[in-house]
């Protein structure tokens, strides 16, 4: 008789997981307790209480656990599977007042992120400087949410320590709220997590990008580095690993069956496939593939050596890590 073991596992809520969730895809063997939720509670819930056994988390979080001896207890190694976007970037709302029109206009400005070291804001600082050649230096930066609030600082990231500079980061005073630093003109830009830090538009606040503007960036973006921001990697424990080898492969073939039944879905939902629900199914597939959340190694690994050497320069990072040992041994030929 096949053992049963019995998992728990904690997602993000997004189209492409819902199959897995409602049970169109299963794992042979495995019986799932889930737990579904926003990232800014789930994340810290990891680090603090380490209660699952399959789970979605921060890349930029799980590099820095990977990298830093303290977290080895943690037990973590990774699924190449990546379900969210850093979309967060796109949906940048400015102050009106602040003259701000493209993204080249944000240097020298003031803005506002949930979390500085999140991979949403990481990765605007990437677009920043791959496209506009923006430093992190050249703008004053506040952390929207309180200290005690940041998987960031339970994990230990530095902040504004790049290689050639050092900037200080701004929390926001008691009471305050970075939805309403925006309204009035303290802080020029910023984006929220719909949850912990919102961002509501107004007479004094508008959306800076149009949804064909966002896309074309997206797509300006990859043509240039061959990359497409990943916000989160699915995390599966070790000691999972230990006891049922052929847990990874499973995982792996299931999530990647969810999404791609979420993609045949998407007549009826189309947030499920498209980046950008606004645009049509084959303009996105001419700029960003037929898959936009690809899985495996190969097709991440130009997004990935992105994403960590800009960590190296911000000082997150001592020097790149083999991508492959980022992964379960049994999805290093991905």
């Amino acid at each position: 008789m096949t053992a049963v073991h019995q998992l728990r596992a904690s997602f993000l809520a997004n189209p492409r997981i819902e199959p897995f969730v409602e049970g169109a895809v299963s794992v042979p063997g495995a019986r799932l307790e889930w737990t579904l939720g926003h990232p800014a509670t789930l994340h810290l819930k990891h680090l603090h209480e380490n209660c699952f056994d399959v789970f979605e988390f921060s890349l930029s979080g799980y590099l820095v656990a990977r990298d830093r001896p303290q977290w080895a207890s943690l037990g973590w190694t990774a699924l190449p599977v990546f379900l969210a976007k850093a979309f967060l970037p796109f949906e940048l709302y400015v102050n009106r007042s602040a003259h701000i029109r493209t993204w080249a206009d944000l240097a020298g400005k003031r803005i506002g992120v949930p979390d500085y070291n999140m991979t949403a804001a990481i990765w605007l600082r990437i677009l920043l400087r791959e496209l506009y050649g923006v430093q992190p230096s050249e703008i004053e930066w506040v952390n929207g949410r309180r200290p005690t609030e940041r998987h960031s600082t339970v994990l230990g990231f530095r902040e504004g320590a790049g290689k050639d500079h050092v900037w200080e980061i701004d929390d926001l005073r008691h009471g305050a709220a970075l939805g309403d630093l925006l309204a009035e003109g303290i802080v020029d830009a910023a984006f929220g997590d719909g949850k912990s830090v919102p961002i509501v538009p107004g007479r004094r606040v508008r959306l800076l990008l149009r949804p064909s503007q966002a896309r074309a960036l997206m797509e300006r973006f990859t043509r240039k580095t061959g990359a497409s921001p990943i916000n989160h990697v699915v995390i599966i424990k070790q000691d999972v690993l230990a006891c049922w080898p052929e847990s990874a492969r499973l995982f792996y073939t299931a999530l990647e069956q969810s999404k791609l039944i979420s993609y045949e879905r998407a007549v009826k939902a189309a947030g499920a496939y498209l980046l950008f629900p606004a645009a049509n199914f084959a303009d996105q597939e001419r700029a960003l593939g037929r898959d936009p959340f690809p899985s495996g190694i190969a097709a991440n690994r130009r997004t990935l050596d992105l994403l960590m050497n800009q960590m190296v320069a911000e000082g997150q990072l001592d020097r790149p890590m083999e991508i492959e040992t980022l992964f379960a041994e049994s999805m290093r030929n991905t």
